[in-house]
């Protein structure tokens, strides 16, 4: 307050408030049970990507994430009559541009001017984004912990099928940790190590390194397929979890064949991994546990690509197909 002023000259707008609110990621909203409308101020209109002040809840219903819809309807509805605080959160959209809104308010007479139930939606979108990386993260630790633990047995008996000795199974077995543990760092180093564009045949050299001895490897990657500074994460992580998987389920778990192929063309990189299984290989997932999700989260969300995979007696032939860059 200035000098000489008191807190009447400080007049409070309706602009003034909802400006306010906005800038806190929430807009103003009612809806009219009985005529089956919503009213929406600006921000709310952002939000649903509308232009109408006044819409059809039918319309806005149908704009909802299809996974959350039954739910965000039952509980929607619900706060026409149920005389309680509510809150519940809902995808407007699909795929990773979909936006998280929370709306809460009082529901039935508490909430009502008139024929309109009044009350707020909340752009958390920034939260929700944050909670799923974390969910992430944790299961992918525990993946990684267990992976770990599987291909250092994979690892042994591959060695200890060869060994002369004590010393020499120690000594096999010491030097293809340490070229895992290099792998596994490049799967997952910071990003400000990233120095520059590396070869993807570099790559898959490094990680595959350790089962050298175990497998016939034939990698033929293409000079020009390089990978650039800020995915080498991304393609390291891809991979070290087809690697992984091999050695659980495939050649790389002892006398199999796996035949790498890359190149460019017309902007987009191709990665080929195509393997016979191993005499000695367990029963192969069916494709749907974490590193299957880690897989597609990697390939489609981060490098904008798509990948196919088949599963048959034959062995496993893995392709995926990315924008160069």
């Amino acid at each position: 307050m200035g000098e000489g002023g008191s807190a009447a000259d400080e007049t409070w707008t309706l602009a003034n408030f909802s400006d306010t609110i906005h800038r806190g990621g929430v807009g103003l909203w009612a809806w009219s049970p009985e005529r089956r409308l919503a009213k929406l101020d600006a921000l709310c209109r952002v939000f649903w990507d509308t232009t109408g002040a006044v819409v059809s809840i039918d319309e806005l219903f149908a704009r909802v994430n299809a996974e959350d819809r039954d739910g965000m309807v039952r509980d929607w509805m619900a706060s026409a009559t149920d005389p309680q605080h509510y809150s519940f959160d809902f995808r407007i959209g699909d795929g990773a541009d979909a936006r998280w809104i929370s709306a809460r308010g009082v529901g039935g007479e508490a909430g009502r001017v008139g024929v309109w139930i009044h009350a707020i939606f909340m752009d958390v979108t920034e939260r929700k984004r944050a909670e799923e990386a974390e969910r992430l993260l944790t299961a992918e630790l525990a993946h990684r912990v267990s992976n770990f633990f599987t291909v250092a047995r994979a690892l042994t008996s591959i060695v200890a099928r060869d060994a002369t000795s004590m010393p020499n199974l120690a000594e096999d077995l010491s030097r293809r940790f340490g070229i895992l543990h290099e792998a596994t760092v490049l799967a997952t180093r910071p990003q400000g190590l990233d120095q520059g564009d590396v070869r993807l045949r570099d790559l898959a050299e490094r990680i595959l390194a350790p089962y050298r001895d175990g497998a016939v490897i034939d990698i033929a990657i293409e000079d020009v397929a390089v990978v650039a500074p800020g995915t080498v994460n991304d393609y390291a992580m891809i991979l070290h979890e087809l690697a992984t998987n091999s050695a659980k389920y495939g050649a790389l778990s002892g006398g199999g064949n796996l035949r790498l192929r890359g190149g460019m063309a017309n902007g987009l990189l191709r990665l080929a991994w195509d393997e016979s299984p191993s005499r000695a290989a367990a029963p192969r997932a069916d494709g749907t546990g974490f590193g299957s999700r880690l897989l597609r989260q990697t390939i489609e969300r981060s490098l904008g690509g798509h990948f196919d995979r088949t599963i048959d007696a034959d062995g496993l032939r893995f392709e995926m197909t990315v924008p160069a860059g």
